[in-house]
């Protein structure tokens, strides 16, 4: 019996009916069912980091090769950092709405693709690989939380009726809007030591720093979306709706880098990541 697979289906199941309950429950002015799908989707973090365990035992290695691995354990950072969101701030538990569909369809969309477990050689093995790879799902993981918060600050701001009363319960617009800046700051950080990491690993690797490889480009064209996004708000005053449309925005520049520059270009690391 394949318990990694069994975990994992668990997760993608509980993630799903969270999807539902935060859907349900926000049209239907039901808080309960807000409070037991914000309850199921920690609950699916047990089974999701029971898979991603198993595998890394088995394997040998982390979730670092091929798509099934690293885009599920994208999907977990993603409810990891909602998990967190709400311990901080349990009345903003209404984000799940936007967080957990996205988690769900990722996890779901990764269970269909190849689990072909890929070998770390040894010129891959690095512990530069490690912290590139911890600080790549930490920035990313922020992003999605920012969009996530972003895209509910844009919904309540033209929310009526019933659905505006259920939202009244989320933290004022502003905090909203603080809050989503503070995940993109964070995640701009990460993201920058991602990539010096990345570079120091590389030479290790393959005896060069930077050799403008599409993921590495397009990891930079995501670092730079970002510092446009903070130089905007820090400098031109951008606030609220200005701030959460580009906040937006720019996370499907972040999963063309993760996941369409594999698949659109010839890369050195897209055989590592798509894994066939």
């Amino acid at each position: 019996m394949n318990w990694e697979i069994i975990s994992m289906w668990a997760a993608v199941t509980m993630y799903a009916a969270s999807a539902v309950l935060f859907v349900v429950g926000l049209a239907f002015s039901r808080p309960r069912l807000v409070m037991l799908a914000t309850w199921l989707a920690l609950a699916g973090l047990m089974p999701h980091a029971v898979g991603i365990g198993i595998r890394w035992v088995r394997v040998g290695h982390g979730p670092y090769l091929g798509f099934y691995e690293v885009v599920s354990s994208y999907a977990f950072m993603a409810v990891a950092g909602f998990a967190l969101l709400v311990w901080r701030r349990k009345n903003l538990a209404a984000a799940g709405v936007v967080l957990m569909p996205v988690a769900f369809i990722t996890l779901g969309a990764a269970m269909f693709t190849p689990k072909a477990e890929l070998e770390i050689t040894g010129t891959l093995a690095s512990w530069w690989l490690n912290l590139h790879v911890v600080f790549a799902k930490l920035s990313y993981g922020a992003f999605i939380v920012a969009f996530a918060l972003a895209a509910v600050y844009l919904f309540r701001d033209r929310a009526s009726g019933m659905l505006s009363e259920v939202l009244a319960k989320l933290p004022s617009q502003v905090t909203l809007d603080d809050l989503q800046s503070r995940f993109v700051g964070v995640g701009f950080v990460f993201l920058g030591i991602m990539i010096v990491t990345g570079a120091i690993w590389a030479d290790q690797a393959w005896g060069r720093y930077w050799g403008w490889d599409p993921i590495e480009t397009w990891s930079l064209v995501s670092w730079v979306v970002y510092a446009l996004y903070l130089h905007a708000r820090l400098t031109l005053g951008w606030r609220g709706r200005r701030s959460a449309w580009f906040a937006l925005f720019a996370l499907p520049v972040v999963l063309f880098a993760l996941i369409g520059v594999p698949l659109v270009y010839s890369s050195i690391h897209g055989a590592y990541l798509i894994g066939y």
